[in-house]
């Protein structure tokens, strides 16, 4: 009998590699298990509403925000949602939702515009295009709760745009429109601002094309290493006031995607997610190739992303299926101080999602398809549940062979290294097969659990699984005892 011992599942996903290349501690597939503390799997924390009330009641929460309130020193999360055939922005600080004073009919009949904003001089710009009906809303500011399409100088002769970016102190209106005329390469910028406002003269000159007559279009855009970087649909660019660049052929399928974790930048396209340190781009979801090929292609523009925690990057990808597992409401989330990928899945259907400051806690809050907001828990808020649903967890191991894969083994015995196991379930699957015997181990009951399993074959592959609202589980590894057939020459 031999003692074969796995005392860490830490590598977290990774299906871009053959099962006899994969490593020991590297996981095939897992769902809403995440590594807090290195070595140590743990079932994520959970989240909740950020209030009892809905943005607009049954409508897709297509948009947030995060607006500082600079002369007031007030923290503003700004929803964007349909109302009919309207679109209607609200606000709320730490209670229900309320409405920005001063709309009127400025977002009537514009339900399924894509909107983009940017905070400056104080204020949160707002420009957006809806692709169904080709037409910019208008240009608006918004000053503390109130709404604005007349804004002193500010809007005068601003240009309309799908995409409005901040960079080194000027604003940038990108595939703009002005004379009546789009323009889907170029990025208008405003003068310099004076005495807390600006203008927008001379814009026969102050613009920027980025790939003229290409036959391409801007996708998004965003300050990054002190560079503007614009998005189109297959190519990577960037300026510095002085000199623009194509950094690469690869373009972005969401701006809403984009996103700045600890200075890199982040951003997703069909053939995976990417970042950006000022050099080549470096495609970072290759160990999770499986579930980015398996997105609806229909919906890539409904990818959305934003920072969870320190240091991790978090997208939306929407119902994903693998052969007969189906992962409702998936998240592609990187680890980019470990350099790990894990997939979350949440209860509800996420349509937008951005980091806010409540009450000094920053947090990553979501939007639904029904008009509520919700704020993902850190591991320190204790949070257990989806906003009181079960949060299935799910994790399996590749084909452990034993560094003998060609010899047969009668496994029998199996002792499990966990805490907080109350409920984990595990099941075990042989030789290549992914049909798992469910219960084939029984409900683990103890922080260090010994069971016996009857097995045999070449590879084993096991399965630890829990479905509840109970404090998170950690899972420290298993030892395995095996004998190993004798062959006869």
């Amino acid at each position: 009998m031999t003692s074969v011992r796995f005392l860490n599942f830490g590598g977290l996903l990774n299906t871009g590699v053959s099962d006899f290349l994969l490593q020991n501690n590297e996981l095939t597939a897992m769902k809403n298990v995440w590594m807090y503390k290195i070595g140590l799997l743990e079932k994520v924390p959970g989240y909740e509403k950020a209030e009892a009330t809905q943005v607009v009641s049954g409508e897709d929460v297509d948009y947030l925000h995060y607006y500082y309130d600079t002369a007031n020193k007030v923290d503003y999360l700004l929803g964007v949602a349909d109302s009919g055939v309207n679109l209607t922005i609200k606000y709320r600080t730490t209670g229900a939702w309320s409405a920005l004073s001063g709309i009127s009919t400025n977002l009537n009949d514009m339900a399924g515009a894509n909107v983009s904003m940017q905070n400056y001089l104080g204020r949160t710009f707002v420009v957006g295009y809806k692709l169904s009906s080709n037409i910019f809303i208008t240009n608006a500011t918004i000053n503390g709760t109130a709404y604005a399409v007349s804004d002193s100088t500010n809007l005068t002769n601003m240009p309309q745009g799908k995409f409005v970016v901040e960079y080194r102190d000027l604003l940038y209106v990108l595939y703009a429109k002005t004379g009546g005329t789009p323009y889907p390469s170029r990025a208008y910028y405003s003068d310099d601002p004076v005495n807390g406002a600006i203008t927008w003269n001379n814009l026969t000159t102050k613009f920027i094309e980025f790939g003229q007559d290409d036959g391409d279009e801007i996708t998004g855009a965003v300050e990054a290493l002190d560079r503007l970087v614009v998005f189109k649909r297959f190519s990577m660019w960037k300026y510095d006031e002085s000199m623009r660049y194509k950094v690469a052929e690869i373009g972005c399928d969401s701006y809403r995607s984009i996103a700045i974790v600890g200075n890199v930048l982040y951003w997703f396209n069909r053939h995976g997610f990417y970042r950006w340190a000022g050099g080549q781009p470096e495609l970072i979801s290759s160990k999770a190739n499986e579930y980015i090929d398996a997105i609806d292609a229909t919906k890539l523009d409904e990818v959305v992303a934003s920072v969870y925690y320190e240091g991790e990057y978090r997208a939306f990808i929407g119902n994903i299926t693998l052969g007969d597992d189906t992962y409702n409401n998936a998240w592609f989330c990187w680890d980019t101080k470990k350099e790990q990928c894990y997939i979350r899945c949440t209860y509800h259907d996420i349509k937008s999602t951005c980091r806010y400051v409540e009450g000094g806690k920053r947090r990553m809050y979501f939007g639904d398809d029904n008009g509520y907001v919700y704020k993902f828990a850190d591991k320190i808020d204790e949070v257990y549940s989806d906003d009181g649903n079960d949060i299935d967890s799910f994790f399996i191991t590749k084909f452990l062979d034993h560094g003998v894969p060609e010899q047969t083994k009668f496994t029998n015995h199996i002792t499990v290294f966990s805490n907080n196991c109350g409920g984990i379930k595990a099941a075990v699957a042989v030789d290549g097969h992914d049909n798992f015997v469910e219960a084939s181990i029984p409900i683990l009951e103890k922080n260090i659990e010994s069971r016996d399993f009857a097995g045999s074959g070449n590879r084993y592959k096991y399965k630890f699984y829990e479905r509840g609202q109970s404090k998170s589980w950690q899972f420290e590894g298993i030892v395995v005892e095996t004998e190993i057939s004798e062959h006869e020459e």
